[in-house]
Formats: structure tokens, C-alpha cells, sequence
């Protein structure tokens, strides 16, 4: 086989696949940025391409919309979480809550555009509804998990105090994305993991 034949020769179905993920990812990531800081009224298609370092061509290739490029970033999201969710299960509940919450926490420190997209436009239902039903389902699944954790954990009240727990989870990260540095992640870290998953 010549040189020019190697240099020519298609690219396998993996080869493929794996520029294809690594493509979709930057169009992700920059959309992320983007949306976190400009909005996503505001954002074009076009910006999003000059940021990722694409034709615009290509991201229509992956998504119909701009819409659609949005919710193709939650579902990139929810399916990396899907993932990490095996990984941080365990048959000791204590050991599962903290895993829970260490997971979430290192999520708000390596993706505060993320979550600072995800909190604006939960605010917004009527705007972004499929974002409404993405969390009412995350919740229908989520409240149950938590309460058979924390009962596993011999919390009292486990029903409600899964509740609260969420409730805390979004003021911490709202607070955090508000002062970022200034405000002490890691102490709180530590008290809820100390106050839900000592012995």
C-alpha cells in the first residue's frame, strides 16, 4: 500500500463516531458558554459556530434548531449523569449519600456555566417548557432515591427532609454562582455530608 493510498484511505466507523462525539462536544461546551453569558435569545447559531470552531453547516448536520441544539445539551448532560449515577451507587446508604453529594458539588465547581444556564431558564417555564418537564421528571425520580437514602441513614421525617435537601442543593448552588469564590463550598460540603452521612 502507497503512502498516498494511507493518506486517502476513508476513515473507519469508530474513527467516525469518535469525531463525531469530539464535534458534538465542542458544540456543547461552546453553547454552554454562550448561553450562561449572553443568553439564549441572544445567541446565534453563528456565534455558537465561531466559538466551537465548526461550520455552522455542521452543527445543523447534528441539530435542527437552536431550540433543538439546546435540548440536545441537556440530554448530553442527563446522559453523562445517567453514567455517574451507576457509578456512585452503593449498597451502604451513607456511602451513596455521600457519594451523591460530593458528585453534585464537584459539578457546581467544574460547570458553573451549566448550572447557571439550567437556573435561568428554570425560572422561565412558560419559555422553556421542556426544561419544566426535564425536572419534574428528575424530581418524580429523585424525591424517592433521596427519602430511601436518608431513611437508610436513620433520618427522621425522611419524606420531608428529602425536600428540604433539594431545596438547600439549589439555594447552594444559586448562592455559589452568585459569589463564586467568596462563598464556602467545601464547609458546606463537609456539614452535609456530616450531618446525613456520619454512623
Amino acid at each position: 500500500m502507497t503512502e498516498r493510498s494511507v493518506i486517502m484511505s476513508p476513515k473507519s466507523k469508530d474513527q467516525n463516531e469518535t469525531l463525531r462525539k469530539a464535534s458534538i462536544e465542542k458544540i456543547v461546551n461552546a453553547s454552554i458558554e454562550l448561553f450562561s453569558s449572553k443568553g439564549f435569545e441572544t445567541t446565534s447559531v453563528s456565534q455558537i459556530a465561531l466559538k466551537a470552531g465548526v461550520s455552522k453547516g455542521l452543527i445543523y448536520n447534528y441539530f435542527d434548531s437552536k431550540k433543538d441544539l439546546l435540548k440536545g445539551v441537556f440530554d448530553y448532560f442527563g446522559s453523562e449523569e445517567r453514567n455517574i449515577m451507576i457509578e456512585v451507587m452503593d449498597e451502604n446508604p451513607r456511602i451513596f449519600l455521600k457519594n451523591l453529594f460530593q458528585y453534585t458539588f464537584r459539578e457546581l465547581k467544574e460547570r458553573p456555566d451549566f448550572w447557571k444556564m439550567v437556573m435561568g431558564m428554570s425560572i422561565q417555564p412558560d419559555m422553556y417548557s421542556f426544561i419544566h418537564e426535564m425536572a419534574v421528571e428528575k424530581m418524580r425520580k429523585y424525591f424517592p432515591l433521596m427519602k430511601e437514602l436518608l431513611e437508610g441513614c436513620g433520618v427522621e421525617n425522611a419524606d420531608q427532609e428529602a425536600k428540604l435537601v433539594a431545596a438547600q442543593l439549589d439555594g447552594i448552588c444559586i448562592h455559589y454562582l452568585l459569589i463564586k469564590e467568596s462563598y464556602p463550598l467545601d464547609d458546606i460540603e463537609n456539614y452535609l455530608i456530616n450531618k446525613y452521612c456520619k454512623e
